[in-house]
C-alpha cells in the first residue's frame, strides 16, 4: 500500500525547471504491476509542453481555441506498435487498470489523433507509438485538442501504453469504438505539473 502511495506522490510532486513560455508537465512511466507490495520498475519519462492552435467550430463556442501538446521523452518497451492514450483517472494501481477508460469528456467514439477535433474522437486518443528492436521508444510528437489547462486538461490524469497496436476505431472488433482494440496495459504514469520558480 505504501509503495503505490509513495509512487503517486512522487509522480505528482512539483518539479522545478527553467522559465519557459508554455505550461509544462511530466509523467514518470512505470511498467504495469498488480503486486503493489513489490518494487515498481520505470519504463521512462515523458515531458509535456502546452501551446495553442486556432480551432474554428462554428456550432461550439466553447472551442474558440484549443490547446496542443508536445510530448517528448523515451520509454523502454517490447518491440512493435503500442496504443498510446490519456486515461481519465490519475491512478496507476491494479496493473494500470485503475486509470479507468480513455479520457473522453465529450462522449465521442474512439479515433486517432489525426481525426477532426472535437467532433470525432476521444480527447485522450493519441494513436500509436512504435518501439524498434532496441526496445527504446523515442517520442517527439505534437497532439492537438488536449492541454495542461483549460477544459481538456490532462494534468492529474494517466498516460497509458497498451500491449498492441491501436486500430484507431477502424477495426471490426467490438472494442474498436471504445479502445481501438489495443489490448492490455503495459505501462502508465500520472501526468504532474512542472512548476517553474
Amino acid at each position: 500500500m505504501y509503495s503505490v502511495t509513495i509512487l503517486v506522490l512522487l509522480s505528482l510532486a512539483t518539479l522545478s525547471s527553467s522559465q519557459a513560455t508554455g505550461l509544462r508537465g511530466r509523467a514518470i512511466v512505470f511498467f504495469a504491476q498488480r503486486n503493489i507490495s513489490g518494487p515498481f520498475l520505470v519504463s521512462g519519462v515523458l515531458d509535456f509542453e502546452q501551446d495553442f492552435f486556432n480551432l474554428r467550430v462554428s456550432s461550439h463556442a466553447l472551442f474558440k481555441y484549443a490547446h496542443k501538446i508536445l510530448i517528448n521523452g523515451s520509454l523502454r518497451l517490447m518491440p512493435g506498435p503500442h496504443g498510446f492514450h490519456v486515461h481519465e483517472r490519475g491512478d496507476i494501481g491494479n496493473g494500470c487498470s485503475d486509470a479507468a477508460a480513455h479520457y473522453n469528456p465529450l462522449g465521442r467514439v474512439h479515433g486517432g489523433p489525426g481525426e477532426q477535433f472535437p467532433t470525432v474522437r476521444h480527447v485522450g486518443d493519441l494513436g500509436n507509438i512504435v518501439t524498434p528492436a532496441t526496445g527504446v521508444t523515442m517520442i517527439n510528437q505534437t497532439y492537438r485538442g488536449l492541454g495542461l489547462s483549460g477544459p481538456f486538461s490532462i494534468l492529474g490524469r494517466t498516460i497509458v501504453v497498451h500491449e498492441n497496436v491501436d486500430d484507431l476505431g477502424r477495426g471490426r472488433s467490438p472494442l474498436s469504438n471504445t479502445t481501438g482494440n489495443a489490448g492490455g496495459r503495459v505501462a502508465c504514469g500520472i501526468i504532474g505539473r512542472v512548476v517553474r520558480p
